[in-house]
């Protein structure tokens, strides 16, 4: 559950607070081109001045009251989505910021712009700059949820990303909690492949996290220690998640899928699927 702040949002924000020309300033600053260092203290600047501007006053009421009558009291995630991502042979995942768990009038509107100056953190400019991207035609779009406190969460892929010859198999990575760590990879999660043919599920490595993040209830989210068995999935959730993901895939009409899933209190979640771009 949630709903949208269009592409146009950003750009009117952009504009209202006169950062247009400070963004072709930037690009167009021959060091800032040639000198990396210099390339991430600029963006970093371009970020903060973007989180010190003022949300549209229309835009502004708008979200506050749909939060109001729609999730009064709840905590959402705040995510980022552009249009320089799924492109043809340029992923973007995972490049963008998501704010978990966003509580509170003044949080949520900090967290819309936390997304939208995310667009220019310097992984994402280098990784669209090796891709070719056009950056003065990136746009950044924003989709609020509702939050899930997950008790695991992952991704899984529609084929075996590390074989393409063995077709028929679902790639799943897993962790406790938030899907935050499966995002960041800092420490191996557990991996899972699961063969169609032979009805077999094949542990390819346990996770390595000694802690899993959960929400704190005054919003955002803490950090717990992970304590008895080491296992995240059950072979049970494995073939419910292997069978939303072929569905999702049938829906595509048969495109390999890139999904990022939750579970919370016997129930699958979806949060998102996105073509899948081998090597992303």
């Amino acid at each position: 559950n949630g709903f949208t702040i269009p592409f146009f949002y950003y750009d009117q924000f952009i504009k209202e607070n006169k950062l247009e020309e400070a963004i072709f300033e930037m690009m167009n600053d021959q060091r800032f081109v040639h000198d990396p260092a210099y390339r991430r203290e600029r963006l970093t600047m371009m970020r903060e001045r973007i989180q010190k501007g003022k949300l549209n006053d229309k835009l502004r009421a708008e979200v506050l009251r749909r939060i109001a009558t729609g999730f009064a009291g709840k905590g959402m995630f705040v995510r980022s989505t552009s249009n320089s991502e799924d492109l043809p042979n340029f992923s973007g995942a995972g490049l963008y910021d998501t704010v978990p768990n966003v509580k509170g009038d003044e949080q949520l509107v900090e967290a819309i712009k936390t997304v939208w100056s995310s667009l220019w953190k310097f992984e994402a400019y280098e990784a669209r700059e090796r891709a070719n991207v056009d950056h003065s035609k990136i746009f950044m779009a924003v989709l609020i949820q509702e939050a899930i406190n997950s008790e695991s969460s992952g991704v899984m892929i529609t084929t075996d990303p590390y074989d393409r010859d063995n077709r028929g198999s679902i790639y799943i990575s897993a962790k406790r909690g938030l899907g935050i760590k499966v995002v960041e990879g800092k420490k191996i999660a557990e991996q899972i492949l699961y063969r169609t043919r032979g009805n077999s599920v094949q542990v390819l490595t346990r996770s390595g996290e000694d802690s899993l993040l959960t929400f704190d209830e005054k919003g955002g989210v803490r950090e717990i220690p992970i304590t008895g068995e080491r296992a995240v999935l059950t072979d049970e959730v494995i073939r419910r998640l292997v069978r939303a993901a072929d569905q999702i895939k049938r829906t595509f009409r048969s495109r390999d899928q890139d999904i990022e899933w939750a579970y919370m209190k016997g129930q699958i979640y979806i949060i998102q699927s996105r073509p899948y771009i081998s090597g992303s």
